[in-house]
């Protein structure tokens, strides 16, 4: 496996006497004809290695079943050569091993595909017979792999193999032989469940984080990233999680349970990372300060409260003892211990208006405000920040502890919390060392149901169990009804069912179990003492046990007031009297008969003034609607002098309103809603004399002046003028449209002129 290479053909260091550092020093060699080469020490050279290295396997079968079989055998076969890979390369001189890691890909590809791949540190459990020897192999390259990565944070192993920081920083920056997404690897696979590993976690950190490349802003795209990632667990949730939740596929997909298990781990991998990430904060320099400009809190509150219910419910109607529901319950947890590491950090750092920001936009996410306020009561919090922070506004305080209150005495009971404000100084000293809380405890505590200390007649228990089915729809009303008799209200019950810590004697109870109604007819026969036998005994209608039954007892054939046969049926005219009543109504006049009744509209009415104006009558033809048009602006303009007379006062009238003074003129006619007909008349009479003198006297006045129009001047034959012989001829051509033939006209005619019946 090591031919092909001169890594131990140097040991004496004698080819870097003058201390040079990597970017400098240059090898001298001898080659086969004699002549001397001067080759970089950090070159392609160096890699002499026909063999590319291998590609690790996962050890996992399924997520916390170990392969076995014919599978196992290949697994084995993988690590033993990708253990062999690694200690060749730690056994390479600086030159040689920065030569590989630069210029050979499947060198640094080796070392991703098993960080990729790693069991992760809360998963390494199994229950094989060969668990001791398989678990020792990837304890052993787990040994490698980090190594190698403190071999690549290491600028200086001696004092001949060295290189300057700016080279070192951008060896690992510019190859992508260290980057954020590998850093989040290292944490999967270290944990910090052991002392030592999280200890080298430290160091990675501190040294990465603490170049001068861009790795801090690297990290601020890699926390943001958190917040699509959240997303897309959403969409796939309501999308029957039909693809991998970190865009790939499964290792093993015939062993998946659920469709959503894949989602599932990807959370439980999110929150592990921030968890991780987050004690290592003294290390990692402003990311208390990310993670607030990130809004990563507020994140993760709603996709605690909006995302994991509905994951629950649908792994639960799939298969109710699928495994995946208690790596979801450890996800919560996980996600709790996040939100209280910031709010620790946030508290030491003085960001007092942050965490108030923090804890105030949490609180539309209930279900996490009560598993927080369960878990880690904020008073506390909120007094240490009040003294912290003096000019933090009360109002804003008083406002987040009494709506996380509320949401607790609401939803569970107060013995986690009575138990933590007993022992709060103790948990004070062990959170230095332990940012989560432990299982245990938690479980104890809420094995231990609280009993109803309310009377059952205050609580609605139907609509509780009509809540509790909205969240879990496959569970029986029955089992729920036994539950909430457990429990304090809807939301305590469906926080136990969730996080499976029902007492013993519900846990292994039959969730389908169905609910029968108690039967009202023997309620109701207990307490009247009557034993009836039909459905509709005891409602509203019932005469046996109502005094004041809301129906009609109908007693013989027909109902009362009904017809006793079709004949009385169809004579019935009660319908038609009260339709004539009504329109009888309309025919009613008021007659005033006192002394104002002159003031009231009679309807002397004379149809001789039609034929006075025939051009005025409505047009009947195009030439008739021109003649209609131009009489109309002439009584315009008659009208707009008459409203000027009227308003200058002139007692000098007119010859014709001499004759006509003993008529009322109206002073007010715009607020009269109809203007009496014979002012109307008389004023056209008026226009009429003025405009035509004698001759708009009508055919019945003698008197001088010029000649009638009319048709009928003499008899005929006896020399009639011309002009009566054109009037004779016009009437006998245009007869049918007058007389009784325009009625209508007429009365068109007579409305527009305001001379309404």
């Amino acid at each position: 496996m090591l031919d092909n290479d001169t890594s131990n053909n140097n040991n004496n260091n004698n080819w870097n006497p003058q201390k040079l550092s990597l970017n400098e020093l240059k090898i001298t060699l001898n080659g086969e004809d004699g002549v001397r080469s001067h080759i970089p020490a950090l070159d392609e050279h160096w890699v002499r290695r026909e063999k590319p290295f291998s590609s690790y396997l996962c050890q996992m079968a399924s997520y916390g079943r170990l392969k076995s079989g014919a599978a196992l055998e290949e697994w084995t076969h993988r690590a033993n050569n990708c253990k062999k890979d690694f200690e060749f390369l730690l056994s390479l001189n600086q030159h040689e091993f920065w030569s590989y890691m630069v210029y050979e890909e499947s060198a640094m590809a080796a070392l991703v595909t098993f960080l990729q791949r790693a069991n992760p540190f809360y998963r390494r459990e199994s229950t094989n017979d060969d668990s001791s020897q398989t678990n020792t192999l990837y304890e052993e390259l787990l040994n490698l792999v980090v190594r190698i990565i403190l071999r690549l944070c290491t600028a200086r192993e001696s004092a001949t193999e060295w290189m300057t920081q700016q080279q070192h920083s951008d060896l690992l920056y510019s190859n992508y032989l260290i980057s954020i997404p590998l850093l989040f690897d290292i944490i999967i696979a270290l944990g910090d469940e052991n002392p030592q590993n999280f200890q080298l976690l430290r160091e990675i950190f501190a040294v990465v984080l603490h170049l001068p490349a861009d790795y801090m802003k690297d990290l601020r795209e890699g926390l943001a990233f958190y917040e699509n990632a959240f997303l897309s667990m959403q969409i796939q949730v309501e999308n029957e999680g039909c693809e991998g939740a970190g865009g790939g596929a499964f290792l093993d997909a015939d062993s998946t349970e659920t469709p959503y298990d894949d989602v599932v781990l990807f959370a439980l991998d999110c929150s592990h990372t921030l968890r991780v990430l987050m004690s290592l904060s003294g290390e990692v320099k402003n990311l208390l300060d990310i993670m607030e400009q990130l809004r990563l809190g507020q994140s993760i509150a709603n996709f605690y409260d909006l995302t994991v219910p509905v994951l629950y419910r649908n792994i639960y109607t799939i298969n109710p003892q699928a495994p995946s529901l208690r790596w979801l319950n450890e996800v919560r947890q996980q996600f709790l211990a996040v939100i209280r590491a910031i709010v620790q950090a946030q508290l030491e750092a003085g960001h007092g208006q942050q965490l108030v920001d923090l804890l105030q936009e949490c609180l539309s996410a209930q279900s996490f405000v009560v598993d927080y306020q369960r878990h880690f009561p904020i008073k506390e919090n909120i007094d240490l920040m009040l003294r912290r922070c003096p000019n933090i506004k009360n109002y804003k305080v008083d406002f987040i502890l009494s709506g996380y209150e509320k949401a607790l005495s609401n939803c569970t009971a107060g013995i986690m919390a009575d138990e933590y404000d007993q022992d709060q100084d103790q948990e004070d000293d062990d959170d230095d060392d332990d940012d989560g809380f432990d299982e245990d405890d938690d479980e104890e505590g809420d094995n231990q149901p609280t009993e109803n200390k309310t009377n059952s007649n205050d609580r609605d228990i139907d609509l509780e169990v009509t809540a509790v089915l909205d969240v879990l729809p496959d569970l029986g009303m029955g089992f729920i009804r036994r539950i909430l008799s457990r429990y304090e209200n809807s939301e305590q019950a469906i926080a136990a069912i969730l996080d499976d810590n029902l007492p013993p004697d519900l846990a292994h109870s039959d969730r389908q179990e169905i609910y029968v109604p108690p039967d009202p007819q023997e309620q109701l026969q207990r307490q009247t003492g009557v034993k009836h036998y039909n459905v509709h005994d005891g409602d509203r209608y019932d005469i046996l046990s109502q005094n004041q039954p809301q129906c009609i007892i109908k007693q013989g054939k027909g109902l009362p007031g009904a017809p006793r046969n079709a004949e009385q049926l169809l004579d019935d005219k009660r319908d038609l009297s009260q339709l004539k009543l009504r329109y009888q109504q309309y025919t009613l006049v008021e007659e005033t008969t006192g002394p104002d009744s002159s003031a009231e509209y009679d309807d002397e009415y004379d149809d001789s003034y039609e034929a006075l104006n025939a051009g005025q009558a409505p047009p009947v033809t195009l030439l008739r609607a021109k003649l209609q048009a131009d009489a109309s602006a002439a009584n315009s303009a008659y009208e707009a002098q008459d409203a000027e007379e009227d308003d200058s006062g002139d007692d000098q009238g007119e010859s014709s309103n001499d004759d006509e003074g003993a008529s009322p003129k109206p002073q007010k006619r715009g607020m009269d809603f109809c203007e009496n007909p014979e002012i109307t008349r008389a004023r056209y009479q008026q226009r009429q004399m003025a405009k035509y003198g004698q001759r708009a006297g009508g055919g019945g006045g003698g008197g001088g002046g010029q000649q009638s129009s009319v048709v009928g001047d003499r008899p005929k034959g006896q020399g009639q003028s011309q002009q009566t012989q054109r009037n004779r001829n016009q009437k006998e051509a245009n007869k049918s449209s007058r007389a009784n033939h325009n009625r209508k006209a007429g009365a068109a005619f007579k409305r527009s002129k305001g001379m309404l019946p």
